[in-house]
C-alpha cells in the first residue's frame, strides 16, 4: 500500500470512527451532556472504575480482532468494525483520563497538606465528616451511611413493589 492510498483509508477510518462513536453515543449513553453515562451507571452498579467498565468492553473486540488475526475469519461481526469499536473505546479512554485530571486540578484533596488539618478538625470518632444527613469518609459521601441507597439515586433506580431490597 502506498502512503497516499494509507492516507486515504485513514480518512474514510476517521469518518467511520466519528459515525460509530456518535451511534454510540444515542444507543448506550442517552445523554448528550454526560458522554460517558453508560460507563458511570455500569460502574456504580458493578463498584468499578468506568475505566475498567470501558476496557472490559474493549477486550470483547480485541479478543475478536486476535481471533481474525489467529485465522478466524468467520466472525458475527466484521473485524473492521471491531478495530472501530477499539479506536472509539480507546478516545473514550483518553477523555476519561483528560477529564479526571481536569478535576484533579481544580479540587483539593484529603491528602493535600493545606487541606489536612481542615478535615482532621471535622473528623467525629469514626473517621467521619458529618453533613447533613450523610457522612464523608474515605470511601465517598454516604447519605444515613448507606451506599447502596445512593448508588440506587444517582442511578436513578426505583424500587417496585415486585422487586425485592438486596439490602
Amino acid at each position: 500500500m502506498t502512503q497516499k492510498h494509507m492516507n486515504e483509508l485513514m480518512d474514510v477510518m476517521m469518518v467511520d470512527i466519528g459515525k460509530m462513536r456518535n451511534e454510540g453515543q444515542k444507543e448506550y449513553a442517552h445523554d448528550t451532556n454526560e458522554i460517558f453515562a453508560n460507563f458511570n451507571r455500569i460502574s456504580h452498579l458493578l463498584d468499578e472504575s468506568r475505566q475498567k467498565v470501558l476496557m472490559t468492553y474493549m477486550l470483547k473486540h480485541i479478543d475478536g480482532i486476535s481471533a481474525y488475526v489467529k485465522g478466524h475469519k468467520s466472525q458475527r461481526e466484521d473485524v473492521r468494525g471491531r478495530i472501530t469499536d477499539s479506536i472509539v473505546y480507546l478516545m473514550l479512554l483518553r477523555g476519561m483520563i483528560e477529564e479526571d485530571e481536569h478535576r484533579d486540578t481544580v479540587s483539593r484533596k484529603k491528602s493535600d497538606p493545606s487541606m489536612h488539618n481542615v478535615y482532621s478538625g471535622l473528623e467525629d470518632e469514626n473517621g467521619s465528616i458529618s453533613l447533613e444527613g450523610a457522612s464523608i469518609t474515605s470511601y465517598g459521601i454516604h447519605p444515613n451511611g448507606d451506599l447502596q441507597e445512593m448508588r440506587k439515586e444517582r442511578n436513578g433506580v426505583k424500587e417496585t413493589p415486585t422487586m425485592e431490597s438486596a439490602t
